[in-house]
């Protein structure tokens, strides 16, 4: 990716990368490119500062891996688990972006070339209970815009399994 991404820390927690640093990260599908500015959301800030391709300054610090996780997930504890399906799912090739709304929270595609996206990501804790209603919601959105439903299950010990969901009915199966 070339030398150290510099990002500043956003009044929303998010971090900023400006200039031809912005316009390469934004080729390779992360962030969302606003004129020269990219905004990072936190599951993507963390990904590079893990990786360590960034730094990150806010309130006059550096701030690591570490210390922007503490940061972010101290109002956000929810980051965490989507943090590591977003991990998960880079490290297996996808591009990932922001999905649609909280429950869809994904959408992945194949390659970042790739015009639209295949799927869309409902990411969920092990234990976590969720309403049938929302599962159907969600699996109607997905069918509506003509991608896959695809939960990602973080189980306790960190692993992401994934389920591929549709809307049945009983003469079908």
């Amino acid at each position: 990716m070339g030398g150290l991404i510099r990002g500043s820390l956003s009044e929303e927690l998010r971090v900023e990368v400006r200039g031809p640093e912005a316009t390469r990260l934004a080729a390779q599908g992360y962030g969302e490119l606003e004129g020269d500015r990219l905004l990072l959301w936190p599951e993507e800030a963390l990904y590079l500062l893990e990786k360590g391709k960034m730094e990150v300054e806010g309130g006059g610090a550096r701030l690591g891996f570490r210390e922007y996780l503490a940061l972010i997930t101290r109002d956000k504890p929810i980051v965490w688990p989507r943090y590591i399906i977003y991990r998960d799912l880079r490290e297996s090739g996808r591009v990932v972006r922001k999905g649609v709304g909280e429950t869809l929270l994904y959408r992945l595609y194949e390659t970042s070339g790739q015009e639209t996206s295949k799927y869309l990501v409902f990411p969920l804790s092990e234990g976590e209970s969720v309403e049938v209603s929302r599962l159907l919601d969600a699996a109607r959105q997905s069918a509506d815009k003509g991608k896959v439903l695809v939960l990602a299950v973080v189980e306790r010990r960190g692993e992401v399994v994934y389920y591929v969901c549709s809307e049945t009915s009983p003469s079908n199966v």
